[in-house]
């Protein structure tokens, strides 16, 4: 909606492109690029997920954490199962990890980051710009901020602007209320609870994430 309140022809087509690309019968399959100023227009790094959900407004997969997680991550181990979530409106992503073989909650890593974009052409993607900032939150509620030095380096080395650095910090202090509210997908709940809730399948362990 533009200031004068009235939706555009422009704004019109851009929507109906959107419901266009999304499918009415989710993929099976799809690839999550993470994308960084340094990198310009190359991935990162990228992996296959199995998809749970596919919607218009937001994304749900599922991988397994490959032997490059080790030693990465103070909540997460090789061969862990991860839910991750997605939302075209925020700018922030969510990744719930949990044991493979018992289904507990490991924890949650977020990470601020531009709003992501998805499509089906081609090879499902689902793409997103990180910006450093992390939040990692442990199955007793404790939450830690992570790379603030990195996100302050980068917004000065790469010119953030002025509303893309405000934007990633409001988004920290949204992320730690929308955790203190138990609000989702933070609900410190076991896999097949969350799975129940969500009435997906439960994922299993076959998919390997990959770079």
């Amino acid at each position: 909606m533009t200031d004068s309140g009235l939706i555009t022809p422009a704004m019109r087509q851009a929507k109906a492109r959107r419901h266009q690309d999304t499918p009415a019968i989710s993929p099976p399959e799809a690839r999550v690029a993470l994308y960084h100023v340094r990198t310009g227009e190359k991935p990162r790094f990228s992996y296959l997920v199995r998809v749970l959900r596919w919607r218009p407004c937001h994304v749900i997969v599922s991988g397994v954490f490959g032997p490059e997680v080790e030693g990465r991550s103070p909540i997460f181990r090789p061969g862990d199962v991860t839910v991750e979530f997605f939302w075209r409106d925020r700018w922030w992503n969510a990744i719930a990890g949990y044991d493979a073989a018992s289904g507990d909650l490991r924890g949650y890593y977020c990470n601020v980051a531009r709003p992501p974009h998805w499509r089906t052409k081609l090879e499902p993607t689902i793409a997103y710009t990180d910006l450093d900032l992390d939040l990692v939150i442990f199955p007793d509620g404790r939450v830690e901020l992570h790379d603030e030095d990195e996100f302050a380096d980068y917004a000065a080395r790469y010119h953030y602007s002025p509303h893309t650095v405000e934007r990633a910090r409001r988004t920290v202090d949204e992320l730690r209320a929308h955790i203190d509210r138990r609000a989702h997908p933070f609900r410190f709940e076991s896999l097949p609870a969350l799975c129940d809730r969500l009435r997906v399948s439960p994922p299993g362990p076959e998919m390997r994430q990959s770079k």
